[in-house]
């Protein structure tokens, strides 16, 4: 047991060291170029603009869907918390029984059953 436990402390401080001679090898790599030769086109700066606007739209698409909960989360003594939160793709002009039940239960489809 106590070799294994030593096992375990040696191979966390290679583990350590790989890392930081892995980490100081990319900086210098990074800060010692001098010249990179490299060609951007301009599709390349169209590209990175759709990628921001894509972020941009999908983190405001996010923020709509859940307003609710966020709103919810922020207000958990107010009244206005208690309000029901409309699910993604849920229908609002069907109302949702009391009970909590969207579709047919078992008892449901017992009575028509029997009804035939």
């Amino acid at each position: 047991m106590l070799e294994r436990k030593v096992m375990v402390i040696k191979l966390k401080r290679i583990l350590s060291e790989t890392s930081s001679c892995a980490l100081l090898a990319v900086l210098a790599s990074l800060l010692l170029v001098r010249e990179a030769h490299a060609y951007l086109d301009p599709g390349a700066g169209s590209y990175i603009f759709q990628i921001l606007l894509a972020s941009l739209v999908g983190a405001l698409f996010m923020l709509k869907v859940f307003w609710g909960r966020i709103v919810g989360f922020f207000s958990k003594g107010s009244p206005e918390s208690k309000a029901t939160v409309q699910e993604p793709g849920q229908d609002v002009s069907t109302p949702v029984p009391a009970n909590g039940n969207v579709g047919p239960t078992a008892q449901d489809a017992q009575s028509e059953r029997d009804d035939d």
